[in-house]
């Protein structure tokens, strides 16, 4: 009979313990594995984060559709998001975009996987209305002649030769 149970350990720490104890509140490459997410950009801000120097630095954060976590922008995800984009954070909104992972990426001069991201369709825009001029009075109304500071009004002199 003792031979049918196994010992388990309930004190052990599960990967899920693991992730909770030493995971990011932002999106890693961990969280992605070997998937390719289709997605749309639905904010982005700005934060002070600390990088690997210890020192803060001003970074943008993307939030995305149906992903639980933010991600932070690298200097090569925002390249590719200008380039298709814009310099303009705002015309990123409602852009879809594909994160994944790349095994080739180093950072502090070490192999990595980093995440990356592929601008996949521009957001839909409403098109803005062609601005109309002013209508015109029709030829026949009369336009009303408003006296102006400094007009000497009509010379009537020449018109009576």
């Amino acid at each position: 009979m003792a031979d049918d149970f196994t010992e388990h350990d309930l004190d052990t720490p599960t990967e899920a313990d693991l992730d909770l104890a030493y995971g990011s509140q932002y999106l890693s490459a961990t969280d992605i594995g070997d998937r390719r997410l289709r997605t749309k950009i639905l904010k982005v801000r700005k934060a002070e984060l600390r990088g690997s120097d210890d020192k803060k630095k001003m970074k943008f954060i993307l939030f995305l559709e149906s992903i639980d976590k933010p991600m932070v922008l690298n200097a090569t995800n925002k390249n590719a998001l200008v380039e298709t984009l814009r310099r303009a954070p705002a015309s990123w909104i409602g852009a879809t975009i594909g994160v994944y992972v790349d095994p080739n990426v180093t950072f502090a001069g070490k192999p990595t996987k980093g995440l990356r991201l592929r601008v996949l369709e521009k957001p839909v825009t409403a098109p803005k209305p062609t601005p109309q001029p002013p209508p015109m009075p029709a030829a026949t109304e009369e336009m009303p002649w408003l006296d102006q500071p400094g007009d000497p009004g009509p010379d009537f002199s020449e018109a009576a030769e």
